[in-house]
């Protein structure tokens, strides 16, 4: 219990959460959503930010704090770390969407939306909302950690969903919007469910390692400019 916490205190990062947390929660009142279906659509288009946003903290902190030197020597520890502080990512997010759905339930919705017309299950925002949430956080870390860089972690991340925006109507099981598109639902979020799973775990390899920033730019200058000396 005294790691969970300590993990908490490593992961909080105030504004970041704070903003994170209250965009979960005002999902269903930003946009107009008067029927249980439209605020499901909405969080399974617009949860995945979150993920995006808060799942390369799993890695990156440690970065941050100029820790990962340290950590890297414990190899033996890195699974059970990463398990740990997923958990307590999990559990905020959770929590937020518990929120959202809680202020639903108090009939404050702007739209209209009344839970005695028609029910809204919280174990049914869930389903909907956490595959695709967990599926794009998990892509933007995985990315991140490979690449050495978190910004392009977020921007795989933001890729990945604007490609399914585009191509909603797609019946894969990758699909991120397979439920507002009436597709094959059930497939899609455990195909996604059980991916996150396995790119995180794959996070286990790579993290806590010396990183240093990734020059993307630099080394493809480098490699262009030896490739014009030997032709010359």
């Amino acid at each position: 219990m005294k790691l969970i916490v300590y993990q908490i205190k490593v992961l909080f990062s105030p504004v970041k959460w704070l903003l994170t947390g209250a965009f979960i929660v005002f999902i269903p009142f930003m946009f107009y959503a008067p029927t249980a279906v439209d605020i499901l659509n909405l969080y399974e288009i617009y949860a995945p930010f979150a993920g995006i946003i808060l799942f390369p903290d799993l890695i990156w902190v440690d970065h941050y704090t100029r820790a990962a030197e340290v950590l890297a020597t414990r190899r033996s520890r890195r699974h059970p770390l990463l398990a740990y502080r997923l958990m307590v990512i999990i559990l905020f997010m959770i929590f937020m969407l518990l929120a959202g759905w809680l202020l639903l339930r108090m009939n404050l919705s702007p739209h209209g939306f009344r839970f005695s017309s028609e029910q809204l299950p919280f174990s049914g925002l869930l389903y909907v909302a956490l595959p695709g949430l967990l599926f794009s956080g998990a892509l933007s870390l995985l990315a991140g950690a490979v690449l050495r860089s978190p910004e392009i972690g977020y921007l795989l991340g933001l890729a990945n969903w604007m490609y399914w925006n585009i191509n909603m109507e797609n019946t894969s099981w990758l699909n991120l919007f397979s439920y507002a598109n009436r597709l094959s639902d059930l497939q899609s979020k455990w195909t996604l469910s059980l991916l996150s799973i396995v790119f995180i775990s794959l996070c286990g390899f790579v993290m806590l390692r010396p990183v240093e920033q990734y020059k993307l730019i630099s080394r493809l200058k480098d490699g262009l400019m030896k490739g014009l000396d030997r032709l010359l």
